[in-house]
Formats: structure tokens, C-alpha cells, sequence
């Protein structure tokens, strides 16, 4: 079904992603393909799919050549991708009679497949319910079910059960197996290692871009060994022990990881008596000691090193995630406009500039109010070409001159009748300075005639006031001098 030979993937910059891979999935098998981030699982299945060319090598899927026959090889597979591919605005059946629609299939067709793949999930009574309202397991099942929809003979499946929970996640299970015996080919990818233990026919593990193993479940257990003795340290053991301990005739395979060993060998009940008392002969002392079966995370750490569940093995692969390996060829490449060179930084640092700019005009315009302020101080001094430059200085210093007008008129009614008096005399002859400069800088400085107007004004008005008898004048003064008047107008 599936047939690869010295398959090889390069990228830019001479990253090779697939490293001459040969594999060969026979039809009605399930084959689990494992291996850790960045090991080239993504990038293989892609070219399997179509959806890359390879560099060089052979890959055909159900007797089509990927490269030289592509549609043909898409109507051969069906793909469930570890993010749901359904329409939640969308029926059940609606979103079936979509994908079959995509196959351009006959309308008669369609409805046959939807009522069969319909039954075979145990969807019939939901055929009309919106997919928005149904459970995480019940979405999985409809993935299955549309991928299906144009009988193909081979269905990748990419981490199918990540984010179900474990009945779920057994569910499923039931419905892959029933697939398989009804002749279907599974080509499985997941890092759940006990379900590749419990689907699959065999196995092939993949680091680095190369094939490490390939076997059944069970072969692949039994080379380690029968049985694995792990034991704890208090501190990891040096290399010089290591090798001791690799030369030891019992042990078929050892394995350190951090402060503990890992030894296989055959029937490790009768033996480990005798590697307690071994250990006091070498000096040691272990923290904790397990005797057990080999699982597939001890084949899984043999042939990549890594621990599955300690890595932090995710859905994610060398094409997403923080450990991405194409974004860390991309940050190493330098600084351009075209892509690489650090070019993401230099986006990266216009988009917190923005930022910054939008956050700081609020501070900005606070900064710019308190300039305006001091510089209308100053605005006798600046002349009228400044004012030409920077016209907004002019209009606040108008402002500014207004508020002080009527600032020293408030003043002005506080004094006593006596300095009235005095203060009224002093505006006449304010009034005719003002006049005089007037012709000469109102140009420049207009809010100063504005302002002697209101002073001259104001002193007239005085002025009349005192100039009549005690009792004629009627009309109450703007500016009460008085203590009653004066707190009446303060309330």
C-alpha cells in the first residue's frame, strides 16, 4: 500500500528534514509511526499526502506515484489531521454531503456512504444535530466518518485521539480496530505510546530523519530483554560504572537516565537477588528498586535516547510549536526584508515600536500641554516668525492672555475703594500705552490689545462710578467692593 525508497527532503539552507528512508506498509496493516519532536514525521507524511515534493527517492501509495500522479494518490487515502476538519455551523449530514461533494460524487452515492459510515459510528439518530453541540468524542468519530465518505483504501491518522478522554479514547479505539478487519489500511501517528502497543501490526521509529526500527510491538520489547530491573541513586552514576555495569554478562541492555538505570535481562526475578548483593560489592546503594516487564517507553528511549513522557512529547512536530526547527533556521539566517536573517526580529521590533508610540500619546500630550504653558510665558519674546512656525503656540497664548485677563479683574474687586481710586488713575494711563502699542504688535500679539481693552473698560466703569454723587449711581457695580456684596458674589 504504502512503498517508500531512499526518500530524502531537503530544505533551504541544506536542513535535511528526511534522511534516505525506506519503508514499505503492506495493505490491511496498521503501521505507528513514532519519534520525537523535530524528527521528520511531519514533513514524511506530508510528502505522502502530496502535499510536498520530495528532493529525491521513490514514494508510491497504492501503486500511484506521489510526484508524478497526485490525484490519483488523493483519491486513494483519506486524512484525519489532529485538528477537527468539521464545519460546527454546519449538520452532521451536512458536513458529510460536503466532503463528498469536494469528491465530486454522485448525489445517490453520498447518501449511500453517509447511511453506512453513519452506522458503522453509531451517528445515525445525530445525522441532524449541529456539530458546534457535540461531544469532543462524538467530533473525532465525524472526522473519521467524512474522511472515509469516498471509500478510500488507506486513512492517515494524526494523533486521532489527542484532547479525548479515556472511554472516549477506547471508543475509538473499537471503531479503528473494526476499519482494520474490514480491510482497511492505518497509517498511525501518535504519542501515546500504549496505543500504538494496542493497534498496531508494527512499528517504525524515527530520529533525526532516519529510521531506527522497525518491528512488531512485541519484538521490539522482547530485544530488550524479559525482564528490566530499574534502580535509583541518590547521585547519577559516572561513566567508568557505567561501563561496569554494560560489561556485566546478565544485563542485555543498560540504559542510564539521570540518577536511575534501567537493566534488562532474562528472568529477572531469579537474578535480582544476586544484583542487590552485586551492588553492596561495588559500593553502592540504590534509593528504590522496581522489577518489571519491558514497556514501549523502554524501546522508545533505546533506540532515541529520549524518555517519552519526560521530552514532553506533544501533538506538535518540527512545523509548529516553541521548539519548531524551522523557526530556529529561520532566526539563525541573518536580516533581511526577504525572509531570514533575523528578519522576524525586525518586524518583530517595528510592531512594539507602534505599540510603544500608541501607548506613550497619552504621556505625549500631557508633555505637550505643560509645554504650551511655559512657552506662552515666553510669547512675548518669541516674535512674530515663531508664531508663523509654530502657530498653535500662538492660539494658546491668546488663551493664556484671556484667563489673565479676567484673573486680575477678580483681583481688582478684593482692593479697597482707596486703591480703586489709584488703580483707576494708573489705568488711563495704561490705556494710552496700550493704544500706542497696539498699531505696532497687534500683528504679533493680539490677545494684548484684547486685554487692554478689557483693563480700559474696566477702569472706565470705575471711574464713572466715583465721578457721581453718593446715591445716584443705581446700577450695582460688576465687581462689588463691599463685604456683603463681595461674599454674596463669592456663594
Amino acid at each position: 500500500m504504502i512503498k517508500i525508497d531512499h526518500l530524502i527532503k531537503e530544505f533551504d539552507g541544506g536542513v535535511r528534514a528526511v534522511d534516505d528512508i525506506s519503508l514499505h506498509v503492506q495493505a490491511g496493516e496498521v503501521f505507528g509511526f513514532l519519534g520525537p519532536n523535530g524528527a521528520g514525521k511531519t514533513t514524511t507524511i506530508k510528502i505522502l499526502t502530496t502535499l510536498l515534493h520530495p528532493t529525491s527517492g521513490t514514494v508510491r501509495i497504492a501503486g500511484h506515484d506521489v510526484s508524478q500522479d497526485p490525484l490519483a494518490v488523493r483519491m486513494s487515502f483519506g486524512y484525519v489531521g489532529q485538528q477537527s476538519g468539521v464545519d460546527p455551523a454546519f449538520t452532521v449530514s451536512e458536513n458529510m454531503l460536503l466532503q463528498g461533494r469536494l469528491y465530486h460524487l454522485p448525489k445517490k452515492k453520498i447518501e449511500e456512504r453517509m447511511e453506512a459510515l453513519l452506522s458503522l459510528f453509531d451517528m445515525s439518530e445525530r445525522s441532524g444535530q449541529w456539530v458546534g453541540s457535540l461531544s469532543g468524542g462524538l467530533k473525532r468519530r465525524l472526522d473519521i466518518a467524512t474522511a472515509l465518505i469516498h471509500e478510500p483504501k488507506l486513512l492517515f491518522l494524526d494523533e486521532p485521539t489527542i484532547g479525548l478522554d479515556p472511554k472516549s479514547r477506547a471508543d475509538l479505539w473499537a471503531y479503528l480496530r473494526r476499519l482494520n478487519q474490514e480491510g482497511m489500511t492505518l497509517f498511525l501517528t501518535t504519542h501515546h505510546l500504549d496505543e500504538v502497543d494496542q493497534l498496531a501490526n508494527r512499528v517504525g521509529i524515527l530520529d533525526s530523519g532516519r529510521i531506527r526500527v522497525i518491528g512488531t510491538p512485541d519484538e521490539l520489547k522482547d530485544s530488550l530483554g524479559e525482564d528490566t530491573i530499574h534502580l535509583t541513586f541518590d547521585r547519577a552514576v559516572d561513566t567508568a560504572m557505567l561501563e561496569v555495569f554494560r560489561k556485566k554478562e546478565w544485563f542485555k541492555e543498560v540504559i542510564q537516565e539521570g540518577l536511575s538505570l534501567r537493566l534488562y535481562l532474562e528472568n529477572g526475578q531469579t537474578y535480582l537477588p544476586k544484583v542487590m548483593q552485586w551492588l553492596e560489592t561495588l559500593g553502592l546503594t540504590a534509593k528504590s528498586v522496581l522489577l518489571a516487564r519491558p514497556t514501549f517507553d523502554d524501546v522508545y528511549l533505546k533506540y532515541t535516547g529520549k524518555n517519552w513522557l519526560l521530552a514532553g512529547e506533544s501533538s506538535e512536530d518540527e512545523w509548529g510549536g516553541k521548539n519548531n526547527k524551522w523557526a530556529k533556521k529561520w532566526k539563525k539566517s541573518g536580516d533581511s526584508d526577504t525572509g531570514g536573517d533575523e528578519a522576524w526580529k525586525k518586524w518583530g521590533d517595528q510592531a512594539q515600536g507602534s505599540w510603544s508610540e500608541e501607548k506613550n500619546i497619552p504621556e505625549k500630550l500631557e508633555s505637550n500641554s505643560a509645554e504650551a504653558a511655559s512657552e506662552s510665558d515666553q510669547s512675548d519674546v518669541s516674535g512674530a516668525g515663531q508664531a508663523e512656525e509654530e502657530p498653535w503656540k500662538k492660539w494658546g497664548d491668546q488663551a493664556q492672555g484671556d484667563w489673565s485677563a479676567e484673573k486680575k479683574s477678580v483681583e481688582k474687586s478684593k482692593d479697597t475703594p482707596s486703591e480703586e481710586v489709584s488703580e483707576s488713575t494708573k489705568s488711563d494711563e495704561t490705556k494710552k500705552t496700550v493704544e500706542n502699542k497696539d498699531a505696532e504688535n497687534v500683528p504679533d500679539e493680539p490677545w494684548k490689545k484684547w486685554q487692554g481693552q478689557g483693563d480700559a473698560n474696566g477702569s472706565s466703569e470705575d471711574k464713572s462710578s466715583e465721578d457721581k454723587p453718593e446715591g445716584e449711581n443705581d446700577a450695582p457695580s460688576q465687581w462689588p467692593s463691599d463685604e456683603s456684596s463681595d461674599k454674596n458674589w463669592k456663594e
